[in-house]
């Protein structure tokens, strides 16, 4: 049976027998989720305090965040693009984030696959990142193609659909929308770094972890017999799973697992 460690018990430090084994780590893998942009005040989707806590809003944001409506009626996924953003508008890396950057510096190898579209892993010095789903402030134009970012403040106060500045065509968050697929390029990078190179530590933090593209690394470094730790206040289906389930916030775990490495 999975050992699953309660916040109280790993409030101070990690179990001893998972930081003896964290000390040989040479190559560390993360997975994370809204979970640890929640601690930066970033409303998330699911779970605790998300946005499925209200059915009604949830299934409209969702709507109006998908490929469909998008192209039936991109002024109204911008609104709730900027909706999201204004309540991001201040959010700053949180010590989960900083810690997860000194771990890429402290090891030989590190890939940290985010599902989170928020720019704050970026933002906090992560390196060699795979953002599954894009990033909300890059843009692509529909009819040009040319690639666009917009900072913070603009992201927030869009009411409608902007622009290209070259062509003047229509212009799309280019992180992927409910409906659509995940671009190969990111794909093949999550293959090529979970499933061809298994990490030493896998860590998945963060997420409720339903998707096959989270479940799947870790069954492979399982295969493997390679470490994996969930950090998650909440149970998921990976909780009895992976080696180590710490039931505690990122912020006060990843810290730790930073250190003990």
């Amino acid at each position: 049976m999975v050992p699953v460690y309660d916040c109280d018990i790993v409030a101070d430090r990690l179990p001893a027998e998972l930081e003896a084994r964290l000390t040989a780590v040479r190559s560390v893998g993360v997975i994370s989720g809204a979970g640890i942009s929640s601690e930066s005040g970033i409303r998330p989707y699911r779970g605790q305090g998300g946005l499925y806590d209200d059915p009604e809003q949830g299934d409209r944001t969702v709507e109006a965040l998908s490929g469909a409506i998008l192209a039936s009626d991109p002024d109204r996924t911008w609104r709730v693009v900027a909706e999201l953003a204004r309540q991001s508008v201040d959010a700053e890396p949180n010590p989960a984030h900083h810690a997860l950057v000194r771990i890429e510096q402290r090891v030989e190898h590190f890939v940290l696959l985010t599902q989170n579209v928020d720019g704050l892993h970026r933002l906090a010095g992560s390196q060699n990142v795979i953002e599954i789903h894009g990033d909300v402030f890059d843009t692509r134009c529909l009819s040009c193609g040319k690639t666009g970012r917009l900072d913070r403040s603009a992201l927030a106060g869009i009411e409608r659909a902007p622009r290209c500045p070259a062509c003047s065509g229509l212009l799309r968050p280019d992180a992927v929308l409910f409906g659509e697929m995940i671009p190969q390029e990111r794909y093949g990078r999550l293959v090529a770094e979970f499933h061809s190179r298994s990490p030493d530590l896998l860590i998945v933090v963060g997420t409720s972890a339903p998707f096959p593209y989270i479940i799947e690394p870790v069954r492979v470094a399982k295969q493997r017999g390679r470490l994996t730790v969930e950090v998650n206040p909440e149970e998921t289906v990976l909780s009895r799973v992976v080696d180590y389930a710490l039931r505690a916030p990122a912020g006060a775990i990843l810290p730790l697992i930073d250190a003990a490495i």
